[in-house]
């Protein structure tokens, strides 16, 4: 498993210098970059748009704007939302990205709204799966939301069980923190989903805040040993997936460490850790 992506989360959707640095500076092999597609920053697309010229050749994803899909038909929501997924979809094509990750929703719904939103959530995926596929853009959903937010959505049941109303076309991607703030069982999860999941975002949290740290950090809700028996199922029931680091810009990591967590998720990956 070495289909590794870097986010670009980690130099805060910005210092898009230092995170060239870092792709090119790994030499075991060819990294890649996640790139997201909107943030607050108000000189944001200004400074994604130098990056097309001076990331080519670098291999990319991308990450679906931050903004909620699960909106009222006909709403001014909807049509924002529309309006800058289509832009996402021109940054598909401008990195020559391989896939593009939506999450499911972003923000919370009384109880008594939670089964229409959910039928609502799918129905926009439905509709952008068609478009996508026409455009041969792939398309993953991410598991979001969590208690400290009170916006879980799709809980652990319900989450499996949106995949078994999408087509298989549509993969699963695991955000890891995510889990952990859920207490999922992120192992048998994958066990699961097995190959429908094409795609991670790998970090770790203190178990309440979407903190984003690094997978081995010392103070991490997973512990080493833990993450490293994460990391071993998820190569044994989801090898072909995309793997991507995604670490808050929070000086909890530097280029040296990031380096050394790709490796050790390399060796673990591949059953080499204690070779």
């Amino acid at each position: 498993m070495d289909k590794i992506y870097v986010s670009t989360y980690g130099v805060a959707f910005s210092n898009y210098e230092l995170l060239k640095k870092q792709i090119i500076g790994f030499k075991d092999f060819k990294l890649g970059i996640e790139y997201a597609t909107s943030w607050k920053d108000p000189d944001f697309y200004e400074k994604l748009d130098a990056q097309i010229e001076i990331m080519r050749g670098i291999p990319a994803t991308i990450h679906s704007p931050f903004v909620e899909i699960c909106t009222v038909p006909g709403s001014a929501e909807e049509k924002y939302m529309e309006e800058i997924f289509e832009r996402a979809c021109g940054y598909y094509k401008a990195f020559h990205a391989t896939s593009m990750v939506f999450h499911t929703n972003e923000g919370a719904f009384p109880e008594s709204e939670m089964k229409a939103k959910r039928v609502r959530v799918r129905e926009v995926l439905l509709r952008w799966h068609k478009k996508l596929s026409r455009e041969n853009i792939s398309m993953t959903v991410e598991n979001v939301g969590y208690p400290l937010k009170k916006n879980l959505l799709f809980d652990y049941e319900n989450f499996i069980r949106l995949f078994d109303d999408l087509p298989n076309e549509i993969g699963c991607l695991i955000d890891t923190g995510h889990a952990m703030l859920n207490d999922w069982d992120i192992e048998e999860l994958v066990r699961t989903l097995g190959s429908r999941i094409r795609g991670y975002h790998l970090n770790n949290n203190d178990g309440i805040h979407d903190s984003h740290y690094p997978l081995y950090d010392r103070e991490g809700y997973y512990s080493p040993e833990k993450v490293d028996s994460m990391l071993r199922t998820i190569a044994a029931y989801s090898p072909d997936a995309d793997l991507g680091i995604e670490y808050a810009p929070d000086g909890r990591f530097d280029t040296e460490s990031l380096y050394s967590d790709i490796r050790r998720i390399v060796r673990v990956t591949s059953g080499t850790l204690n070779k």
